[in-house]
């Protein structure tokens, strides 16, 4: 009798969930009717009408978060935006596709994705955006809900007027769905940084103070008051508010790991302002607080314009290859900082061979440089103006050689045909 009386309350227990199981596929199943009954018009009616089916599709998956068939749903949700005209939405849906579901062939869903981009996203972020999508999801991401975050931290990066009310949503409904998640004092930050990044200065700022504010035991307070700062500093050209934000970061947070950046953008500030000398002793304490990561190369660049600007142009030389040299690990960087050199010994110090040695050294260091065909061409030129004719002639039959259809090459030809007569 006991017997019997236990297996009916299992019984009791597990029939709801089936009828439930049931139910959920019942309507996604009604969903995916609907759409393949789609005509290839798309009239406002039938715009409309895919808004709709792709919103109840919205609560379906909310319902249902972990069930399989929301790799399903996400798809048809995607699509079905895109039948409405709204692409941005269709790239928030894609976005969690892609990290929910990490298995998904990325070449069956890309396709897809860079249409959605297309007309969804400012146009200088659609290479950004495809580059996101198409990195695999990071080891960490284990679970569905960090995989879930991982979507949102990538959504944050990205900005068009069409996708910013999805985006927000998906970060809404993420705090909503997982209010106890471990890391929601990150969320909370990337959901300022896409306020930030759609120009929706205030409510980024309220963000960051949100996750500041209402975390007792996060680690990001720094961060948050650093990012204020920032705000106030690039894009509300608020300098008292954002050197007290800066101030109080180094005032409050003396050992967080965000002094070296606070020092690195009072420096900028400094910079912007003319405040040269300070600028200078903002730089120097960046440098040495981060050394060679990659925060501290914005630092060194912005110290040899300082010296530029103050006339000490040997300085700024010694500065940039100095830079290219510590960068070295980071081709496009260390580059970066040897042309700036080889400018600076051509137009203000006047040196050829220091010109000649800086190009010489940003094509080793970065031989797929897309300047390359140019700065062979210049390196050419200047062996040649040296008198160094066996050098510019190897040099032009390379370019010539590597990039036969660029322009340089056509240049670099013809003063081959001259240097060989």
């Amino acid at each position: 009798m006991k017997k019997i009386t236990l297996l009916s309350f299992v019984f009791l227990l597990l029939c709801p969930l089936g009828a439930n199981a049931a139910t959920a596929q019942a309507e996604l199943n009604f969903y995916k009717n609907e759409l393949s009954a789609f005509p290839t018009e798309n009239t406002r009616e039938y715009r409309l009408y895919a808004q709709t089916l792709a919103a109840g599709l919205d609560t379906w998956i909310y319902r249902h978060p972990t069930d399989a068939s929301v790799q399903e749903a996400l798809l048809m949700q995607a699509r079905l935006y895109l039948r409405a005209q709204e692409p941005g939405a269709a790239v928030v849906s894609l976005f969690k596709l892609r990290r929910e579901f990490p298995a998904v062939s990325l070449n069956a869903i890309k396709p897809l994705f860079v249409q959605a981009a297309q007309q969804g996203l400012n146009p200088n972020l659609e290479e950004q955006a495809v580059s996101l999508f198409s990195s695999p999801t990071p080891a960490q991401a284990d679970t569905l809900q960090a995989r879930q975050a991982e979507a949102l931290y990538e959504l944050s990066k990205l900005a068009g007027k069409t996708f910013y009310t999805p985006a927000q949503a998906a970060f809404e409904n993420f705090l909503a769905q997982y209010p106890a998640y471990e890391k929601n004092n990150e969320v909370e930050l990337w959901y300022g940084d896409l306020h930030r990044a759609n120009g929706n200065y205030l409510a980024a700022i309220s963000q960051y103070k949100k996750a500041s504010e209402l975390y007792e035991n996060a680690p990001y307070k720094a961060a948050s008051l650093r990012l204020i700062g920032d705000i106030y500093a690039d894009n509300l050209k608020d300098t008292a508010a954002a050197t007290d934000m800066y101030t109080r970061v180094l005032r409050e947070f003396p050992n967080s790991s965000e002094i070296g950046t606070v020092y690195k953008h009072m420096a900028i500030l400094d910079e912007n302002n003319k405040q040269y000398d300070s600028a200078l002793i903002n730089y120097d304490k960046a440098i040495e607080l981060l050394g060679t990561t990659p925060a501290a190369y914005e630092a060194y660049l912005g110290k040899a314009d300082v010296l530029a600007k103050n006339k000490d142009f040997e300085g700024t030389f010694q500065l940039l290859t100095k830079t290219g040299e510590l960068f070295a690990t980071t081709p496009k960087k260390s580059a970066e900082a040897y042309q700036e050199a080889a400018d600076i010994a051509n137009r203000r110090l006047r040196d050829p061979v220091r010109y000649a040695q800086s190009l010489e050294k940003a094509l080793l260091v970065y031989p797929s440089n897309p300047q390359a065909p140019e700065l062979m061409y210049n390196l050419a030129s200047s062996y040649e103006k040296q008198g160094k004719n066996a050098q510019a002639v190897a040099t032009y039959k390379k370019l010539v050689l590597k990039y036969p259809a660029d322009k340089y090459a056509n240049r670099a030809q013809g003063r081959l045909n001259k240097l060989t007569k």
